[in-house]
């Protein structure tokens, strides 16, 4: 079951966890693998920080390079199949609540992707 939360959510966390962004919080402890898969390119998220991309457009190209990644790197694939065997997973990143985010952004894609898993909570 695929779930995602805030980093500085832990009650949130389910199963494994797994870092989807650039970066972790200064000053926390890892508690986390890494999910290099998806990350969001920096030059997409400086565009989209500095205003000259909304977040619709972030959401196109981020997904662009989800299916161009999928599509090219075995690694990707045989990743996101593993996740049926974890059991519970969450996709962490720093955007608390209810703010676009582009873990739920993932999640969703993953969703699409890997057959069997399910949909938990995406916060």
């Amino acid at each position: 079951m695929l779930h995602t939360a805030s980093f500085y959510d832990p009650l949130h966390w389910e199963g494994q966890s797994y870092r989807v962004s650039r970066a972790h919080p200064r000053g926390m402890r890892a508690q986390w693998e890494t999910a290099p898969f998806l990350y969001p390119p920096g030059e997409l998220l400086r565009a989209y920080r500095s205003g000259a991309l909304d977040f619709a457009a972030l959401t196109r190209q981020y997904l662009q390079g989800l299916d161009a990644a999928y599509g090219r790197l075995d690694e990707f694939r045989e990743w996101a199949r593993g996740l049926l065997a974890l059991g519970h997973v969450t996709l962490l990143c720093f955007e608390r609540g209810e703010k676009p985010c582009h873990r739920r952004v993932a999640a969703r894609w993953l969703l699409e992707r890997v057959p069997g898993l399910q949909r938990g909570n995406l916060r």
